[in-house]
């Protein structure tokens, strides 16, 4: 019978303890403030890949950002580059020559982040952007031999226009480095909206794209400077 009124007395003192527990984690979930989106400062940034691969490669490119950070979860950004080529096709012999300015603008979304605190020093992004370049070109070809009456004759296009627009989606990591610096890359599939084409020649590299087709990938490495902003 003691044995008893001893399991009664401690089977209500836990069913009380969880009662109380229970209302607690109601009570702190109620209360549980809402996502901010308040204004947390502007970064700038230099993409360090592009400026690499010029010592690598015939066309390429490089960049630099300036984005807002809203809550540490939404970055406006705008994109400002430049991109040139100079390649000579190994097949055909072609010489395709251009250099412009391009320009993007889009969010970055911060996926990573928690409700309770943000994490400001460690990121992973998806990422959204509508580009643009408008360029002039110029085309060089080998002597091309006449079949039927003979001769040669080369094609020269100078200054021809051209100018092109894509979206871009991918996925990026940033880390804290030092006070104020970031380190982080991205990578991103290129998909063409639209092109303006010349009447005898298309554009064979795209400032800001890549090679002129319907897709492709691209990268970034890039240093960050959050400014300080109070």
């Amino acid at each position: 019978m003691r044995m008893l009124r001893y399991f009664l007395l401690s089977s209500t003192i836990l069913l009380s303890a969880l009662s109380v527990t229970a209302q607690e984690r109601d009570g702190k979930e109620s209360e549980e403030k809402p996502i901010s989106f308040s204004f947390n400062g502007i970064a700038a940034s230099a993409d360090l890949f592009g400026f690499a691969n010029s010592l690598l490669s015939d066309y390429t490119s490089g960049e630099v950002a300036i984005e807002a950070n809203f809550g540490n979860r939404i970055y406006p950004t705008a994109e400002f580059g430049y991109g040139w080529c100079d390649a000579t096709d190994e097949t055909t012999a072609i010489r395709y020559k251009t250099s412009a300015p391009y320009y993007r603008v889009g969010v970055n979304y911060n996926f990573s982040t928690t409700r309770e605190k943000p994490d400001p020093d460690y990121s992973i992004f998806a990422i959204g952007r509508i580009a643009w370049t408008n360029c002039r070109y110029d085309v060089d070809t080998p002597p091309i031999i006449d079949p039927v009456w003979g001769g040669s004759t080369t094609l020269e296009l100078n200054d021809v226009k051209g100018s092109a627009m894509w979206a871009e989606v991918g996925v990026g990591v940033r880390v804290k480095i030092a006070k104020n610096f970031h380190m982080g890359w991205s990578i991103r599939y290129k998909a063409r909206i639209n092109q303006k084409k010349a009447s005898n020649s298309q554009m064979w590299y795209i400032p800001g794209y890549g090679i002129n087709q319907s897709t492709c990938f691209g990268g970034t490495y890039n240093l960050i400077y959050e400014i300080p902003f109070k």
